[in-house]
């Protein structure tokens, strides 16, 4: 059956999602919703076509990256402020699904999506706090870079992620 990705909502059926990250099971079952509700972030959620199983998920919110924090060669130019950036808040799969390639489908959906936002409204990087190691190398073997400062935090450009998808 065909996985789609589609903007979270009251049909999709969230109770049993299990990624094996408490935090980010709560997310998904107690606030994504009202984060929703509040315009603070959007979460997708990828789900088999036809079906509301909430098999993974995604949230972007609006953020900016202080320009001390980035790489010197990045800086040389960029004016001296806050640099308008996407943060993607949080990235989960459940783990029935897990080892299946799905992890790479909802970023590669929350790459169009921001390169799509920065069309409209000038965004330069995607930022992500990972919530582990194990993550963070997830990130990397996708073209993130870990600020020096913050292993934990990584970036890409979106030029970079234009660039990767042939525009």
């Amino acid at each position: 059956m065909t996985l789609i990705i589609e903007q979270l909502a009251g049909k999709h059926d969230r109770g049993g999602f299990d990624c094996g990250k408490p935090s980010l099971n709560d997310f998904l079952t107690r606030f994504a919703s009202q984060y929703e509700k509040r315009n603070l972030a959007r979460t997708y959620v990828l789900v088999r076509d036809g079906e509301v199983k909430v098999l993974g998920y995604y949230t972007l919110a609006s953020s900016a990256i202080e320009f001390d924090t980035l790489p010197a060669d990045l800086t040389k130019k960029l004016p001296n402020h806050p640099v308008p950036a996407i943060l993607l808040a949080r990235l989960a799969l459940d783990q029935s699904v897990r080892g299946q390639g799905m992890g790479g489908k909802l970023l590669r959906d929350c790459f169009e999506r921001c390169l799509l936002l920065a069309d409209q409204i000038g965004i330069h990087s995607l930022v992500v706090d990972a919530i582990d190691d194990e993550a963070a190398r997830f990130y990397e073997h996708y073209g993130f870079t870990r600020f020096p400062d913050q292993p934990g935090k990584l970036f890409i450009p979106l030029a970079v992620v234009r660039q990767a998808a042939g525009g």
